[in-house]
This record gives structure tokens, sequence and C-alpha cells, in this order.
């Protein structure tokens, strides 16, 4: 599936640096943590 749509936003120290630390302990990028989250949000109908 291409990726076309792009977001932005803003965390605080502590949420950049808890993402960060997750995503190297899993050697992921961040966004690729975030898309693995998305991914187990309900299907909106």
């Amino acid at each position: 599936m291409a990726r076309t749509k792009r977001l932005q936003l803003l965390l605080s120290e502590i949420e950049y640096e808890t993402l960060k630390s997750y995503a190297a302990s899993k050697q992921v990028p961040m966004s690729e943590v975030l898309r693995d989250y998305i991914k187990t949000l309900e299907k909106p109908s």
C-alpha cells in the first residue's frame, strides 16, 4: 500500500523520549511504532 498521507504532531519531551526509547529497543523507526499501533485500532465503518 502506497503511503500518500503525512501527519505532523507535537509531543512532550517525555512522550518523545518514551517513543524514541521504545523504537530503539525494538530496532525500528519511530514512525513504524506509530504505524503498527494504528493498525491495532478499530477500522472506521
